[in-house]
């Protein structure tokens, strides 16, 4: 299930959540595997989808914003070169024109092997909008009024894949990583390694995880008022089960080297981060959700701040729970979806809705509101709500 708009905004309640996932308003914890066996090459095609869209987004006195995205994709078989793949969108958000290149990648097989090279996405982790180890991708923005896209942005990867009789081992390579910095600084020329194995159990499977990531979004120091995205290491678990109509997620993962900033200057921690999911199958459309996320730095030994002064606490803790139903033999979809802080200090609540008119037209509809305390990270953002509408037309 993809939570709809605005649902990835509460994450930043705890703000070292937000060094591993700089979330996007308009989609968020989509989990996209990287494990492909290429047997055979279909034949080429090209998807097109064009979309407009209104939004009514604001605190108090809300401001109108108009969207026209197109979308495309095309998969093409290069022979014994492999398979290639690339999807794109040109948008116009308030007469500011923009392109997006967001996968675009070569991939190929030989026997077990299994290799990929280009731009594209990794999912990592079983909970679906929980940043545990779903750490891989970067680059989505805070915010924005444009059209969610048919493809979320991936970043430059070499992947390889092995495939044995019991177990998978999936590594790849980031050659590019994208880092967002409240403030100007030097670019990163720091890359990122990966390691997932996969064994299949019952009804499941465990997975373990080992890595050198770069933060997504930057820390600041607070002492020199400058910004840093220095690589940490990441040690993972992650495991599923089915029990009838029941599915039980577990992720767990130990982040080591993350900086902190005191008022005088930075200092590297780590930090232990855990999620449990269960998901139901109430009937063959109805699915509930639901998800405690936590993290817990295993050192307070002086107070440590967020950018605006904020105080960084030692254990955090969100909640996300979602709904979703299709009706009318399939052409609506409905959602509905909170997310939280457990102490109470910020919520976000939304609702989507779309319509199949035909197997061509698509209309969506969707609704956000927020709400936070004053004296946390979000308090500016108390109030805010959001209302889309968007029309989608598939060639």
């Amino acid at each position: 299930m993809r939570l709809p708009i605005a649902i990835a905004a509460i994450v930043f309640a705890s703000p070292a959540f937000a060094q591993e996932l700089d979330l996007d308003f308009d989609s968020f914890g989509f989990n996209e595997e990287s494990e492909i066996i290429i047997d055979t090459f279909p034949e080429p095609a090209l998807e097109i989808s064009a979309s407009v869209g209104l939004s009514y987004a604001g605190i108090g006195a809300l401001d109108e914003s108009w969207a026209a995205q197109v979308n495309l994709a095309n998969e093409h078989s290069l022979g014994t070169l492999g398979y290639l793949e690339w999807a794109a969108n040109a948008a116009i958000v308030d007469e500011v024109v923009t392109f997006d290149l967001s996968r675009i990648h070569l991939q190929n097989s030989a026997g077990d092997f299994s290799w990929k090279l280009g731009k594209y996405r990794i999912g990592w982790g079983e909970i679906e909008g929980a940043p545990v180890l779903d750490v891989v991708n970067g680059g989505l923005s805070f915010g924005g009024s444009g059209l969610p896209s048919d493809e979320l942005p991936g970043q430059w990867f070499a992947g390889l894949d092995y495939f044995g009789d019991s177990f998978t081992v999936s590594s790849f390579v980031g050659v590019a990583p994208e880092v967002a910095h409240v403030m100007s600084t030097a670019d990163s020329t720091d890359i990122e390694v990966g390691v997932k194995a996969s064994v299949p159990i019952e009804s499941g499977s465990v997975n373990v995880y080992a890595a050198q990531l770069v933060p997504h979004a930057g820390v600041v120091d607070l002492g020199s008022n400058t910004s840093h995205a220095m690589p940490y290491a990441l040690a993972g678990f992650s495991a599923n089960r089915n029990f009838g109509n029941l599915l039980v997620e577990v992720d767990v993962a130990g982040k080591f080297g993350l900086q902190r900033s005191t008022a005088a200057a930075l200092s590297e921690h780590d930090r232990l981060d855990a999620a449990l999911g269960v998901e139901y199958a109430a009937s063959n459309t109805l699915q509930i959700s639901a998800a405690v996320v936590g993290q817990r730095w295993l050192e307070q030994t002086d107070v440590y701040l967020e950018p605006g002064g904020y105080v960084s606490p030692q254990t955090s803790a969100n909640y996300i729970l979602g709904v979703s139903d299709a009706l009318m033999d399939g052409k609506l979809s409905v959602s509905a979806n909170m997310l939280g802080a457990l102490d109470n200090s910020a919520s976000v609540t939304a609702l989507s809705a779309s319509y199949a008119y035909s197997d061509r037209l698509e209309f969506g509809a969707s609704a956000m509101w927020l709400g936070a305390e004053t004296g946390t990270p979000l308090e500016a953002m108390d109030g805010l709500t959001q209302y889309g509408l968007t029309s989608t037309f598939r060639f």
